[in-house]
């Protein structure tokens, strides 16, 4: 049985200025910069808002290729699924034996990692170590028994391609009853995006480790800390951090000074929205797909 059926999802009841705001904010209608919903080409109308569609079955179709978007105001190119960002949910059962025919349309070789899923090898999809990659214009077929249950997710293993969008959910069904009763279900897959090229980003580490930290400890903040705690101690506490070649604020490689948060694709001004009635039970599940969330 083949079916690839999305999941209708009713949007939320909004004034119209605060969903037009929502969508400029969010990212991503190609070559308009509108947004609000997972990120995909001008035939995006039809999808529900900030949802990516679940696809259900045991054989499905997955397209990747490159999508015009806008998260930020700044018009950027992604690496979409099916022209959407993040790709769709798919929805399998545990028992089941499912085939994925990927497709790609890079102008560069391509790859899909089941991120958790038990597999025989030749299906892992890591390029260099259980297969050769998919080249441009090419089409592999994953075929596996799924062997589990749960939540996980997919993604590229092939360059920056992971963090230019290439990533979805995957949701699996117990063989036998859920233990889990909900009346709603979403996946919430957490990740951020940034405008810069992700080799640009990478060159910036390796020449400057804190390059994106802008809260740097400064003059201020030392005979702060001598008021405080005295010259001695001070002077200690900045000759132990230099030693160890750090800094105290030094929490991440990556900050929000070039990196924007997404939940199921939408930025935090577009405003996810899981709907729900007044005594539903509600089950969430959060995959956390991000380089630096």
């Amino acid at each position: 049985m083949r079916s690839n059926r999305a999941m209708g999802v009713v949007l939320p009841n909004l004034p119209r200025r605060r969903f037009v705001q929502g969508l400029a904010a969010g990212g991503v209608i190609a070559g308009l910069g509108l947004g609000g919903m997972p990120a995909r080409a001008s035939q995006a109308q039809g999808t529900a808002f900030g949802t990516a569609p679940v696809l259900r079955g045991t054989e499905f179709d997955l397209v990747i290729a490159e999508t015009p978007v806008n998260f930020t105001g700044k018009p950027g190119m992604a690496t979409t699924i099916n022209g959407m960002l993040p790709g769709p949910t798919l929805r399998w059962r545990e028992g089941d034996t499912v085939t994925i025919r990927v497709t790609n349309r890079l102008p560069e070789p391509t790859s899909i990692h089941w991120h958790g899923i038990i597999l025989p090898f030749q299906m892992d999809g890591v390029p260099g170590i259980s297969f050769s990659g998919i080249a441009p214009g090419e089409t592999f077929t994953y075929r596996f028994k799924v062997q589990q249950s749960g939540s996980y997710w997919y993604h590229s293993h092939s360059g920056f391609q992971e963090m230019t969008g290439l990533y979805g959910g995957i949701v699996i069904d117990p063989a036998g009853e859920d233990r889990v009763r909900a009346d709603r279900d979403y996946t919430v897959l957490l990740s951020d995006w940034t405008d810069e090229d992700p080799m640009r980003v990478l060159t910036k580490l390796k020449i400057q480790g804190d390059y994106y930290n802008y809260n740097q400890p400064t003059v201020v903040d030392f005979f702060r800390d001598v008021s405080r705690e005295g010259w001695t101690s001070a002077m200690n506490k900045r000759q132990m951090w230099n030693q160890m070649r750090m800094n105290p604020t030094d929490l991440a490689d990556l900050s929000s000074a070039t990196l924007t948060y997404l939940m199921n694709g939408v930025t935090p001004a577009g405003n996810w929205t899981g709907l729900f009635s007044r005594g539903q039970t509600v089950r969430l599940r959060f995959v956390n797909g991000a380089g630096n969330t």
